[in-house]
């Protein structure tokens, strides 16, 4: 098989058009292009035929495959499914509930369920598979600002403008404890990360305040374990890290880091 010049490019899928014959009319010219895949079929030593795809040009095909330029070549092509996505800046839902504005949402550990709190005072939990409210829990009396999940996912926090930090069990949505944990708002939370936790337990939490303190809990026992002062503004931010230390960022303009454990606590 010999082959011209102009026959050792194949056309780009995206090049080759399902109507191609000149006399098409206008509105056949303005139908969307087909992609298209080409592939040879190549007899093995042992006589079995194998169709393999035409990435490049036929002259890269013979010299890989080994092939003979005397031989016929047969060609077959057909079109390749053509996948449409919407564009990400697309709203694919929306969620109604609160009456106020939402404040604050984060995701269950494992990706399943959505939980926000608002300015009605509400917290509410959703399945992100069928954007539907689960439970609607009104025990807060003032803005929700802040929610979390524990890193087990057995457990959920939040915590409102009166300072009142409340524990939830997120399959039943009921709470299962209720403290007065700062005189002022609480602005941040962050729960004890999972590999830190004695016996896998998630109980304890760092909450954040425009009181200028940070304090440590344990939502099991309803006791504050320790207070973190020396930040001279509110406190925006509470992470606690992997290796045992709590980082606070303030508006007193600085970063504070401290010991979370035994001894250490509060240091």
């Amino acid at each position: 098989f010999r082959f011209h010049k102009k026959e050792q490019h194949l056309l780009h899928p995206d090049e080759v058009d399902s109507d191609s014959d000149d006399d098409d009319d206008d509105d056949t010219k303005n139908k969307k292009r087909v992609p298209y895949g080409f592939y040879a079929t190549v007899k093995r030593k042992d006589g079995a035929e194998d169709d393999v795809e035409v990435t490049g040009t036929l002259a890269d095909l013979i010299r890989e495959q080994g092939l003979s330029t005397e031989e016929i070549l047969k060609l077959t092509y057909q079109p390749l499914a053509v996948f449409r996505v919407r564009p990400v800046t697309r709203c694919t839902d929306t969620m109604p509930g609160h009456t106020e504005a939402v404040l604050h949402v984060s995701y269950s550990p494992d990706g399943r369920h959505l939980a926000s709190g608002g300015g009605d005072t509400t917290v509410r939990f959703w399945d992100v598979n069928t954007s539907l409210p689960r439970h609607t829990c009104k025990s807060h009396r003032n803005h929700v600002l802040c929610t979390a999940w524990s890193p087990d996912g057995k457990r959920f926090a939040s915590s409102d403008k009166n300072g009142v930090l409340i524990a939830w069990d997120p399959h039943s949505g009921r709470a299962l404890a209720t403290i007065k944990a700062h005189g002022k708002w609480i602005t941040s939370l962050a729960w004890e990360p999972v590999h830190r936790t004695k016996g896998g337990a998630c109980e304890r939490l760092a909450t954040a305040s425009k009181d200028c303190l940070v304090k440590i809990w344990n939502v099991r026992t309803r006791q504050c374990e320790a207070t973190l002062a020396g930040h001279v503004d509110s406190v925006e931010c509470v992470r606690w890290g992997g290796e045992g230390l709590i980082y606070t960022a303030s508006r007193d303009r600085t970063i504070k880091v401290w010991g979370a454990e035994g001894r250490n606590a509060g240091e």
